[in-house]
């Protein structure tokens, strides 16, 4: 049976790494190599993990320790460089497995043909406290049957990487992660990783991994949140313009049902950029017309039909007002609601 090498990350995880591995020794598959990479810690990680495995791993290990913080693109290109295994698992330092998920994903991939480069499955998000773990949102089972490869890149269409294992030897013939990349990164990945052979589904309807959510700190939004909104919304249009090498959607060979979602996906972030950073906003809309010159807001059809007659920010605008008096009278209601 082939190995899988499982990749982790780690930057100043000392709070709950060990959570981590723990889910990792409850893996039903028995061939697993563990590669902790971590990247420049301030904390005790290093010292934590080391005796975490020393005490407990029953697997092969290691610990590459970088020094300095290069970010997890390059903490997970040198665990690849480290790699042995035929395919490779790449498991955030806080994050979780389903127990069977190894065991599932590899049974399929022992019997895939050497096209297939990834296999993915359903995901969720997650909360941990005290232990617990409640899943967060609904379950996220992309389907990229029929899509284009792009599509890696777009809404619930998108696997999440972790949430798969990669070939290693594909991995390595891509380059592996684009160390230029603070946002998107995983999903770029999985662009290139279609684009160079075939990405199949492992079915479940259980989540197979669980992305871990902390409720004291939003992932997106403004200053206090972990990634802020305009950079993320900047870098996904930077990424599908370079995916698409910068061509309109009339160049581009993509079905109808590709091109809406593009579209639905891009008018979310653009709505966002509205609300948030309205300079950022004319930026990402001046960017998102190389897809379609004439773009429009693609939902609801009475704003796109108005755009076309006063502009993407003047039916945006229209838009918001609509959407103002709900949020007031949620704000009131609210308020009303009695208090301990």
């Amino acid at each position: 049976m082939s190995v899988v090498s499982v990749v982790m990350p780690t930057y100043n995880s000392a709070k709950w790494v060990t959570e981590t591995i723990d889910n990792l020794l409850s893996q039903t598959y028995p061939h697993v190599e563990l590669i902790v990479v971590d990247d420049g810690s301030q904390d005790d990680t290093v010292s934590v993990v080391r005796q975490k495995l020393t005490d407990e791993f029953k697997h092969s290990w290691q610990i590459i320790e970088l020094g300095s913080n290069r970010g997890p693109s390059a903490a997970r290109n040198v665990g690849l460089r480290a790699a042995t295994g035929s395919w490779v698992q790449y498991l955030d330092s806080d994050d979780f497995m389903a127990p069977t998920k190894l065991e599932l994903q590899m049974a399929y991939c022992e019997q895939v043909s050497s096209e297939v480069s990834a296999v993915y499955s359903p995901w969720s998000q997650c909360y941990v406290d005290d232990g617990k773990i409640t899943l967060a949102g609904n379950l996220a089972q992309p389907d990229m049957v029929g899509k284009a490869p792009i599509m890696c890149l777009v809404s619930n269409h998108r696997p999440l990487h972790s949430a798969g294992i990669a070939r290693r030897s594909v991995l390595q013939q891509i380059g592996g992660h684009d160390e230029t990349l603070r946002f998107w990164e995983c999903e770029e990945l999985t662009f290139r990783l279609a684009k160079a052979g075939r990405l199949e589904c492992v079915p479940s309807e259980i989540p197979l991994y669980l992305w871990r959510q902390h409720r004291d700190r939003a992932y997106l939004g403004g200053e206090e949140a972990r990634y802020q909104t305009t950079p993320v919304a900047l870098s996904w249009i930077e990424q599908m313009l370079k995916g698409l090498d910068h061509k309109s959607f009339d160049e581009l060979d993509l079905s109808s049902a590709d091109r809406r979602d593009i579209l639905y996906y891009s008018a979310d972030w653009a709505r966002t950029l509205f609300r948030e950073d309205r300079t950022a906003f004319r930026k990402y809309v001046a960017m998102a017309r190389q897809l379609d010159p004439n773009l429009t807001p693609a939902y609801p059809k009475l704003i796109s039909i108005v755009s076309r007659h006063i502009g993407y920010e003047g039916a945006e605008a229209i838009a918001y007002l609509g959407r103002a008096p709900r949020a007031l009278a949620r704000r009131l209601l609210q308020g009303l609601r009695p208090r301990n």
